[in-house]
């Protein structure tokens, strides 16, 4: 089939979707001077969208400076880091090349720039943007959708609290979803990326901040994640199967921006806060299915919507929880993902902690569970994980 180009507008961005679609960027970058550029080490350069990006930028003579310095899990101090990099090179525009980290990141960097201050203090809440630098988004995997929302998350390194920050401001002026790009992503990060925006699609969904239109979003994505995701692991250079898992991924991080997420990533964010090593999605498809048994029991109506797409014999009853759980865990062990807690060094040692980390640094999250949560469920959740 023709795979279509076309245009979404979320909050405040403009969303260039489908093939060729980096040559929208011509038009947005062409009126500024200078133009900071944050990437990871790899990613970038392998895909391509880094040479595009500055043949764009030389085409028009415009002045720019990589940082390339983004880690998985990025950290309040590397965004200081780039931040004064981003200052001292006077940028008037930021273009940010990769997956969630790196987006991220440079939204944290738009706003510093533009206010001053630290990460610290914009995730604490001592600080408020009130504008932030024109940020282009160059999106290269099919998992956070971070393209499309008003979220960024950091881990602040001294108290190993991974903290989101919701803003206005970090809003991308415009986004490029760009398929080709996708065609060089990892298996693992293939894996890890589109069962990210599966685990987006259930929480927003089952949110107590959820709707009708969110709803029809995250059960698209999820019939999409689960008929295209078994075929990119296949065939990784299927550009078919990329283009409908980004725009998955899209459409789920869309959600996010008004459903919001809950329990199951409050729990990822207090692991991965502890141990950056775990990948953010393999987190959630960690802890996921352990997790969605007890939304199934709160939420069966609408959660049936979601997972029926991995086991057509589902009910929407409650006492099909454990149906469900079950068929969640089959997909993942289909398209490959077999890891557990313990392979990052969790144990049943961690139980407290993680616990008291989910219920104060996390608290800001858990309120949209559409459950009362209480230690014992998060034990468990936890305990069954590894």
């Amino acid at each position: 089939m023709v795979l279509s180009k076309f245009i979404i507008r979320s909050g405040k961005s403009k969303i260039y979707f489908g093939p060729e679609s980096i040559n929208e960027l011509s038009s947005w970058v062409r009126a500024f001077n200078r133009v900071f550029i944050i990437t990871g080490k790899r990613s970038a350069k392998v895909s391509g969208a880094l040479s595009d990006v500055q043949s764009i930028l030389n085409n028009y003579g415009i002045k720019y400076e990589v940082f390339d310095k983004v880690f998985p899990n990025p950290t309040a101090s590397l965004v200081d880091e780039a931040s004064e990099h981003a200052w001292r090179f006077s940028t008037d525009a930021i273009i940010a090349i990769g997956g969630g980290s790196v987006i991220d990141t440079a939204k944290l960097v738009s706003i510093i720039v533009k206010c001053g201050g630290r990460a610290k203090e914009y995730i604490k809440g001592v600080k408020e943007a009130y504008d932030s630098v024109p940020l282009a988004a160059i999106n290269l995997t099919h998992g956070t959708g971070t393209e499309a929302d008003r979220y960024a998350v950091i881990t602040i390194e001294e108290t190993q609290e991974k903290v989101g920050i919701a803003s206005e401001f970090i809003y991308p002026s415009i986004s490029i979803d760009e398929p080709k790009y996708l065609l060089t992503l990892p298996r693992t990060q293939t894996i890890y990326t589109a069962l990210d925006a599966f685990y987006h699609a259930v929480e927003s969904a089952t949110s107590k901040a959820s709707s009708p239109y969110v709803l029809t979003l995250a059960e698209e994505a999820v019939k999409l994640i689960v008929k295209w995701l078994p075929i990119a692991i296949r065939e990784p250079s299927n550009i078919e199967a990329r283009y409908w898992l980004l725009y998955a991924s899209m459409i789920a991080g869309i959600s996010i921006d008004h459903g919001r997420t809950h329990i199951i990533h409050a729990i990822e964010h207090a692991l991965s806060g502890l141990n950056p090593n775990l990948a953010h999605g393999a987190g959630l498809a960690i802890i996921g299915p352990q997790a969605i048994k007890y939304i199934y029991e709160s939420l069966p109506e609408v959660t049936y919507r979601l997972i029926k797409y991995m086991d057509p014999e589902l009910e929407p009853r409650p006492e099909h929880s454990d149906r469900a759980l079950k068929a969640v865990i089959r997909f993942q062990q289909s398209i490959g993902f077999t890891e557990r807690l313990r392979d990052y060094g969790f144990s049943e040692k961690n139980v407290t902690e993680i616990n008291k980390l989910v219920f104060t640094a996390m608290r800001y999250i858990l309120r949209l569970t559409p459950f009362n949560v209480n230690e014992n469920m998060v034990k468990n959740i936890f305990l069954k994980s590894l």
